[in-house]
C-alpha cells in the first residue's frame, strides 16, 4: 500500500504523487522541506508543500534556465545564482569552459544538505573549483554587490514562485539592482512561473523586467513535474536580445552530447509563443487564456504536502 503526497497546482488541480519511500520532512525558519521517492519520478524534493526537484525532469528546467543566456551571452565569465541550492543550474553553468567563477546565493542552508544527500546528480557542481556556494539572503547578497561594485555577465533566479521568503526576488528593486551587476552586456534571467495557470504572474514580470531592461525577452520550457508542464523564463538585457542572437552552432554541439533537452534548435525555437500568451504580455484584446488566481484558497480538500494513505 502506498501514500500519495498532493502537490496543488490550484486550489481544483493536483500532481499527485504515489510514494515509495519518505526520506525526510521538517521544516526550517524558511521553509518546509520534504524529500521523498515516487513512482515514474524517482527521487522528489519539495519546498513548502510544492514540487521543485524531480528526478525525472530537473534537466528540462535547469538546462533552459541557464543555457538560452549562456549562450546568447559571448563570453559569460563570471555567473551568479540567486537560489538554486539544490545545485543543478550551477551543474549547467559550469559545463561551459568560459565561466572562470560561479558564486551560489541560497537562503537556506538545508536546501543544500539535502541535494548533496539525496540528489548527487543534481548537486555534483557544489563542489567544484570553480564554484563558490554561499548560504545568504540573495537579495542582500545582490544589494552588497551593488554597494562594493561588483559585475557580473550573467545572474540566474532560480528561486521558488513569488510566495514566502521569494516575494523579494521578483521586486523592481531587486531587478534593479541586478541591472546594476549586470552593465550594458550582462544578461539577467529569472524562472517566471506557469503560463497555462499563472498568467498574471508571468505578465507582471515580464512588464517589470521590460520596464528596466531595453531586451526582455519570454521564453518556454517543458518541466513535467510544474503546473501546466510548460514554463516561463525571461532574459532581460540592456544590450542582447537572446531571441536575435545568431545560435553559436560550434558552442553549443560541444555541449549538446550532455543535454537531454537543450539544442540549437531548442535555442531557435522557445521564443516562439502561442498566441495566449503573446497576446497577454503585448497587451493585445482577445482570446488570451484565462489565468487562474494566483493563491489555493479555502475549499482545498488537501493541504499542501499532505500525504494520504492511497485506498
Amino acid at each position: 500500500m502506498s501514500d500519495r503526497y498532493f502537490d496543488p497546482w490550484t486550489k481544483n488541480t493536483f500532481l499527485t504523487f504515489t510514494v515509495t519511500k519518505f526520506h525526510e520532512s521538517f521544516e526550517t525558519p524558511f521553509q518546509k522541506i520534504e524529500v521523498f521517492e515516487a513512482l515514474d519520478y524517482g527521487m522528489v524534493l519539495a519546498l513548502g508543500g510544492v514540487t521543485n526537484v524531480t528526478e525525472r525532469d530537473e534537466s528540462g528546467y535547469h538546462e533552459m534556465l541557464t543555457h538560452m543566456a549562456m549562450f546568447a551571452h559571448p563570453s559569460p565569465k563570471r555567473v551568479l545564482i540567486i537560489g538554486g541550492g539544490d545545485g543543478g543550474t550551477l551543474r549547467e553553468v559550469l559545463r561551459h569552459p568560459e565561466v572562470e567563477e560561479a558564486h551560489l546565493v541560497d537562503i537556506d542552508g538545508e536546501v543544500i544538505r539535502v541535494s548533496r544527500q539525496y540528489f548527487p546528480d543534481v548537486a555534483a557542481a557544489l563542489d567544484h573549483p570553480k564554484a563558490r556556494v554561499i548560504v545568504d539572503d540573495g537579495v542582500a547578497f545582490v544589494e552588497r554587490a551593488v554597494a562594493n561594485r561588483e559585475q557580473y555577465d550573467l545572474i540566474l533566479v532560480d528561486s521558488t514562485d513569488p510566495v514566502d521568503a521569494a516575494v523579494d526576488l521578483f521586486t523592481e528593486g531587486f531587478y534593479r539592482n541586478c541591472a546594476a551587476l549586470l552593465g550594458e552586456t550582462g544578461i539577467l534571467v529569472p524562472q517566471s512561473d506557469s503560463p497555462s495557470f499563472y498568467l498574471d504572474r508571468v505578465a507582471r514580470i515580464h512588464e517589470l523586467l521590460s520596464s528596466i531592461y531595453k531586451h526582455a525577452r519570454l521564453y518556454l520550457g517543458q518541466t513535467l513535474s510544474y503546473p501546466g508542464c510548460v514554463w516561463a523564463f525571461t532574459a532581460a538585457s540592456q544590450g542582447i536580445d537572446v531571441g536575435a542572437v545568431p545560435v553559436p552552432e560550434a558552442r553549443v554541439a560541444a555541449l549538446e552530447p550532455e543535454l537531454r533537452v537543450f539544442n540549437a534548435d531548442v535555442m531557435r525555437a522557445c521564443i516562439a509563443l502561442p498566441n495566449y500568451i503573446r497576446r497577454r504580455i503585448t497587451g493585445q484584446p482577445g482570446w488570451a487564456l484565462p489565468t487562474i488566481a494566483d493563491e489555493v484558497g479555502p475549499g482545498t480538500i488537501w493541504r499542501p504536502g499532505t500525504v494520504k494513505e492511497a485506498e
